[in-house]
């Protein structure tokens, strides 16, 4: 007999011993179809029906009620591992090459029979999975205003694999891929991974423990500044809807939705109490992120910039808004219980290491934005939507439901002694004016008419008033250096995007620290490839070294441009700038020595 009949002989032999041997469960059973197949293929091919069962937990395996051929093909396209048509898979050929006795299955195939099994389960009767709306709001197929039906996924940051966003029923079967595959998986997307266990069934392995706390790319006081925050769920008391009145801006004349985290100051106990360590108090807003020098309208009407989730210390936008724009801010508490707090922050983490998506001012801006993140984190928000395309809209929609508790605003005095409400400056500043025209017949009726004075005007009144009215006056030229600030900075914008003015060393510098704060409000570039989700261990360790770095080329960066940028200002506007910095180093002087006397 020929040594080559004698091997095929062996082959069919053990092909046999492997087609007889039970199945380890039997509510999965898998027919092999060894057509096409030579004997050495077919035997690498059985060996894979014995040790697929096992890819799957029993409590998937349950799930199974029927056989489920599996057939192998030359036939598929390249790079396309199965398919899964009718409850029958068909598989790669080729991949029965890296098929050894003795050995375990290539993760390759591991990967194919688990996506393609998922597949069979997600179309059976009881399946059907990928089609609900709790999993493609987990998935990230988001819910559109106006229109019926969903957007594009643009989760696509940190991803395992871009074939995930195809649909969601290949997001289903990539990730039941890495959820049975991969051992952090709960750690890099722990809602996911949750889903997973209930409603398919918990993985037979176990998994290695996850750190609670989940790391957010946080801003600074400080121009450029930024840091890696690790934010422990466990210290947050409450979430509060902090909505910015609106005004006359074309982008802000609706208001602006964003969400407080009441954050307990370390060694406090999580309590009422915490809502005055107003110092470790977040704020998440979704703003565009503006890459070149100067904001468009049309832009942001079609989308042109990206959407960011921004995490902002609490004390930066009290004062962005109540004393630059001001604008009051009203903070509601959101009735949520602490497991939906926990699982809201899982979401804001996902959201802040892999969301892409465009900023629209009409259609896609912050209050949807903070819509779908409530309603994706907390979902029994969705079951009645929260698609509204205005901050008042969505604060609307969130009383009706009972979770919105706006009474707080009731008494104005102690809402603003209680921190549910910080006001406008304008009225304080008015009040600061009228303790100065109580003492100086200053030329000016109110206090808008005096800050509209040229400073040197102001300054003549400097030196004639009492203590109080110094004072007074010290805080409301404070105010007029905020408003010529903003003009300046307007006026910049508007130089620097001139292509007349070509670019310089002063545009490139800027166009390079905008670079910078892109990397820095979009995290996942901070980041070498090949991880997804929330970062994990060495990763989290590379995104803290990366934002210092960031954070120190950042703060003297925008320190140096801005002194660099002040020169190019108009010699009036320079002028008017420097009074005013003469006028408040004047009225602290004498402020000073009132108060001796």
């Amino acid at each position: 007999m020929s040594l080559r009949r004698r091997a095929l002989r062996r082959c069919a032999a053990v092909l046999a011993a492997l087609l007889a041997a039970p199945a380890a469960h039997a509510a999965l059973q898998l027919e092999l179809q060894p057509s096409g197949l030579d004997a050495a293929e077919q035997v690498a091919a059985a060996q894979v029906m014995t040790a697929a069962p096992d890819l799957l937990p029993a409590g998937w395996q349950a799930r199974f009620h029927a056989p489920v051929p599996v057939r192998w093909s030359d036939q598929l396209p390249d790079g396309v591992h199965g398919r899964a048509r009718a409850g029958t898979i068909t598989l790669q050929r080729a991949l029965l090459s890296d098929v050894h006795p003795g050995q375990p299955l290539p993760r390759a195939l591991q990967a194919a029979l688990i996506h393609e099994l998922t597949h069979v389960l997600d179309r059976a009767a009881d399946g059907g999975w990928s089609s609900t709306s709790r999993w493609r709001d987990l998935a990230g197929w988001q819910q559109r205003p106006w229109r019926m039906g969903r957007g594009s996924n643009a989760f696509s940051a940190r991803s395992p694999d871009a074939y995930e966003r195809y649909s969601p029923a290949e997001f289903l079967a990539v990730n039941a891929e890495h959820y049975l595959l991969d051992p952090d998986y709960a750690c890099r997307r722990p809602a996911l991974a949750a889903w997973f266990a209930e409603h398919i069934g918990h993985r037979d392995t176990p998994t290695p423990p996850c750190d609670a706390r989940l790391p957010l790319v946080q801003a600074g006081e400080i121009s450029g500044q930024a840091s890696l925050m690790e934010l422990d769920p466990s210290r947050v008391y409450a979430v509060e809807y902090l909505l910015a009145e609106g005004n006359d801006a074309l982008m802000s004349r609706w208001g602006h939705s964003m969400l407080r985290l009441v954050i307990c100051a370390p060694g406090r106990p999580r309590g009422p109490a915490c809502r005055m360590d107003l110092a470790h108090h977040r704020v998440l807003s979704f703003r565009a992120f503006v890459s070149d020098v100067q904001i468009s309208s049309w832009a942001g009407l079609t989308g042109a910039y990206p959407s960011r989730l921004f995490v902002l210390p609490l004390n930066q936008v009290i004062n962005e808004y109540t004393q630059v724009e001001l604008r009051g801010l009203s903070s509601i508490p959101l009735a949520l219980r602490d497991e939906e707090i926990a699982a809201l922050l899982e979401r804001v983490a996902q959201v802040h290491w892999s969301y892409n998506g465009s900023y629209r001012f009409i259609s896609n801006n912050c209050a949807v934005e903070t819509g779908k993140l409530l309603q994706e984190g907390v979902p029994r928000l969705g079951e009645e939507g929260l698609n509204r395309i205005t901050p008042r809209g969505l604060l609307s929609r969130l009383q009706r439901q009972g979770v919105a508790d706006t009474s707080v605003l009731d008494d104005r005095p102690e809402a603003t002694r209680q921190g549910y409400y910080f006001p406008s400056a304008e009225a304080h500043y008015q009040q600061l004016f009228e303790v100065v025209q109580a003492e100086l017949a200053v030329p000016a009726a109110d206090v808008t008419a005096w800050l509209q004075l040229p400073a040197a005007q102001r300054a003549v009144w400097g030196e004639q008033g009492g203590l109080r009215a110094t004072s007074a006056m010290l805080l409301l030229e404070q105010a007029a250096r905020n408003r010529e600030e903003l003009r300046a900075r307007s006026g910049l914008k508007r130089a620097l995007s001139d292509p007349r003015g070509g670019v310089d060393a002063a545009h490139a510098a800027l166009l390079a620290l905008l670079d910078d704060a892109g990397q820095l409000v979009s995290p996942a570039s901070l980041l070498p490839a090949g991880g997804y989700g929330v970062p994990v261990g060495e990763e989290r360790a590379a995104a803290e070294v990366a934002t210092a770095q960031l954070s120190a080329r950042g703060v003297s960066g925008w320190s140096a441009l801005q002194l660099e940028l002040r020169e190019r200002l108009p010699r009036a506007q320079q002028e008017e700038l420097r009074i005013i910095e003469d006028s408040l180093e004047r009225l602290g002087e004498r402020m000073r020595r009132l108060a001796r006397d």
